[in-house]
């Protein structure tokens, strides 16, 4: 497929002050894509990604289900449309389940798979009517083969798969493409607390043997996006071989 988009698109890209969100919003401007970018903090991390007539930073909280609706009428106020979703902003909360805070432990279930469904339902009216529409749902290997002290977000993670094959189907009828991205370990803020003896055994665990970089991760979320034109209701699994 031609790199080249098409002249207005618009993605929203959540979670785009830092990490994956940030290099994938990179990766789209580059391509002559128009961004709103989400933030909970860092506003200012947004609008340091590209020009102010190319990025819209948007507020976003994953706790707050009124904000989802928000961020998708302030992008259709600034451009009009809406042509994707990369949804990427999550919420982490580690803890074994026999010692963790059970309200802990449902808010990262509540914070990631509620406002998933709040974003998506938001944007799909402007989503039917777009060109080449599609949502990429940032996932985790963790939701495949889970992790010690990770049952919370491996829940929330497993059930974004499941949401995405069941919304695939309702929307193919509107060409509206469904993907899930399933990075496994990268070197971001969220895994920068890992110990390096932790660290050496995760990738001792990979085949490929290392941490996977923002930049490779982000460049898979843009290939569901954008190029990726017969797949839906698929899991792309982006975790250099640790879940064989």
């Amino acid at each position: 497929m031609d790199r080249t988009v098409q002249t207005g698109r618009v993605v929203l890209v959540t979670g785009a002050s830092r990490g994956i969100g940030a290099g994938a919003a990179r990766q789209l401007l580059d391509r002559g894509v128009r961004v709103a970018g989400t933030y909970r903090t860092g506003r200012e991390n947004v609008e340091r990604l590209g020009p102010a007539d190319q990025v819209l930073p948007v507020h976003l909280d994953l706790a707050d289900l009124d904000t989802a609706e928000a961020a998708i009428k302030a992008v259709d106020q600034r451009w009009g449309r809406l042509d994707a979703l990369v949804l990427n902003a999550a919420v982490w909360n580690g803890g074994k389940l026999a010692t963790i805070d059970l309200d802990a432990w449902w808010s990262v279930i509540d914070a990631n798979l509620r406002s998933t469904a709040a974003i998506v339902r938001a944007a799909i009216p402007w989503l039917v009517r777009a060109e080449n529409p599609s949502v990429v749902i940032v996932g985790s290997a963790v939701g495949s083969i889970g992790f010690p002290g990770d049952t919370a977000y491996a829940s929330a993670k497993a059930a974004a798969v499941g949401f995405a094959r069941s919304l695939a189907k309702e929307l193919a009828q509107d060409r509206v493409r469904v993907n899930v991205l399933a990075p496994g370990f990268v070197d971001t803020d969220m895994t920068s607390a890992i110990s390096d003896r932790s660290r050496r055994k995760i990738a001792d665990a990979t085949l490929l043997g290392r941490f996977g970089t923002v930049e490779e991760i982000a460049r898979a979320a843009v290939f569901l996006s954008e190029d990726a034109t017969f797949c839906t209701g698929a899991v792309l699994a982006a975790d250099g071989g640790w879940t064989l």
